[in-house]
C-alpha cells in the first residue's frame, strides 16, 4: 500500500469516524503517525474501545450542530458522516431527513471551518449517486449532475454548499465521489452477494449484460489521505475506483473462485428478474418483509455504472494499491471469521 506523509502530524478530524469507512480510514491514518480526533454519539464507548483516537460527542449531525469544540486545534476535517442510502422502500418520501443530515448538516459544518483561521481543508466524501445511479456511458468528473434518488440529491447539494461556503474562506476543499464500496465489514448488496456465493445457492444472473465499476475500501481510504494534503487538490472533484469493471456474473465468479467454489449461475431472463423485484417490494410495504430482492437491489445488479477515474491519478499520482480481485479476496476472507 502507498505511503502518504502527513507533515508534523496535525490533528485531523474525522466525522463518520466509527461507520464502516470511518473505521477503515482512521485504522489506516493511525498507521502513517497522524493524530485522530472521531465524531462519534458516544465517546465514554468509543474511548475505552479505542483509546489511539480522542473523540468527541455530537449526538446528532444537522443545522444546528454546536462544532466548536470538535474543531478546536484542528488542522484537516474528513466529513464522512451522512444519513446512508436506505435499500428499497426504506428510502421513499425521506428527502426532508437527508436534506437535513447531508446537505444542512454539511453546511452547518462548513459555515463553522470558515469562521476558523487553523483549518486548512475539509475533505469531502460525497458519492457517484450526486451523479448518477445508472448509465450506459462513462461517466467523469465532467459528466453533469442529475442525480435520480433523494440521497444522491442530498449529497450533490452538500457539495454545493461546502463551495459556496468555503470558496468564500481561507480554509480550502476537495471532494471525493467514490463508486460503490466494499470490504471488510461492507453492508448492502456486495454483503449480501457473498453470503450468497458463500452459501453455494444457484443465482439467477446468469443473463445479465452490464458494466459496473466498484472500489475497494483499501483503495478508497488511501485516495482519500492523499488528497487530503496534496496541493493538486486543491477545490477539485474527484472519481475514485477500483479502476476495473465487471458485470455483475463476472463479478459472481470472482467471489466464486475466491470461496473454492463453482460459479452456480442461471440465465434468468432480466425481465423476470424486474418482476422478482416488484414481488419483494410488494411484500415488504405489505408484510414489512425485506427479501434482499427488491427493485432498488435488482436494479442495481442489472444496472450499468462505469466511471473514469484516471483524473485523481493524473492530478495526483494516485494508484489503486490493490487491484478488485485483491479486494475481493480480502473482503471474501473476511467473511470466514
Amino acid at each position: 500500500m502507498s505511503v502518504h506523509n502527513i507533515t508534523k502530524s496535525p490533528l485531523i478530524l474525522v466525522t463518520g469516524a466509527t461507520g464502516f469507512i470511518g473505521q477503515h480510514l482512521c485504522r489506516f491514518l493511525l498507521t502513517k503517525g497522524s493524530k485522530i480526533r472521531g465524531v462519534c454519539r458516544n465517546s465514554k464507548f468509543f474511548a475505552d474501545e479505542t483509546p489511539e483516537i480522542e473523540w468527541v460527542q455530537i449526538p446528532e449531525i444537522g443545522p444546528e450542530t454546536n462544532w466548536s469544540e470538535a474543531l478546536d486545534g484542528v488542522e484537516y476535517v474528513v466529513h464522512l458522516a451522512a444519513l446512508a442510502h436506505q435499500m428499497g422502500i426504506k428510502a421513499d418520501g425521506r428527502t426532508a431527513e437527508f436534506m437535513r443530515t447531508n446537505a444542512l448538516g454539511t453546511h452547518r459544518l462548513a459555515e463553522a471551518i470558515a469562521k476558523t483561521e487553523h483549518i486548512s481543508r475539509l475533505l469531502f466524501l460525497s458519492s457517484i449517486g450526486a451523479v448518477k445511479s445508472f448509465s450506459e456511458e462513462v461517466v467523469s468528473e465532467q459528466t453533469q449532475c442529475q442525480p435520480d434518488t433523494e440521497y444522491g440529491q442530498s449529497k450533490l447539494a452538500a457539495e454545493t454548499v461546502i463551495k459556496t461556503v468555503l470558496n468564500k474562506s481561507k480554509s480550502d476543499w476537495t471532494i471525493i465521489r467514490p463508486v460503490l464500496v466494499y470490504g471488510p465489514g461492507n453492508p448492502g448488496n456486495m454483503a449480501r452477494l457473498l453470503k450468497l456465493v458463500k452459501i453455494g445457492l444457484p443465482l439467477p444472473l446468469g443473463s445479465i449484460e452490464n458494466r459496473r465499476s466498484f472500489v475497494f475500501v483499501g483503495n478508497l481510504v488511501d485516495a482519500v489521505t492523499k488528497a487530503l494534503t496534496h496541493p493538486s487538490a486543491s477545490r477539485k472533484t474527484f472519481l475514485v475506483s477500483d479502476g476495473e469493471d465487471v458485470s455483475t456474473p463476472q463479478l459472481i465468479r470472482i467471489l466464486s473462485e475466491q470461496a473454492g467454489l463453482p460459479a452456480r449461475l442461471i440465465p434468468l431472463p432480466v425481465e423476470m428478474l424486474k418482476l422478482l423485484g416488484k414481488a419483494g417490494d410488494t411484500l415488504e410495504r405489505i408484510l414489512g418483509i425485506p427479501t434482499g430482492m427488491d427493485s432498488y437491489s435488482i436494479d442495481r445488479l442489472i444496472g450499468s455504472l462505469t466511471v473514469d477515474s484516471t483524473a485523481i491519478i493524473n492530478e495526483l499520482g494516485w494508484f489503486p494499491p490493490y487491484t478488485l480481485a485483491e479486494g475481493l479476496k480480502v473482503t471474501f476472507r473476511d467473511q470466514e471469521t
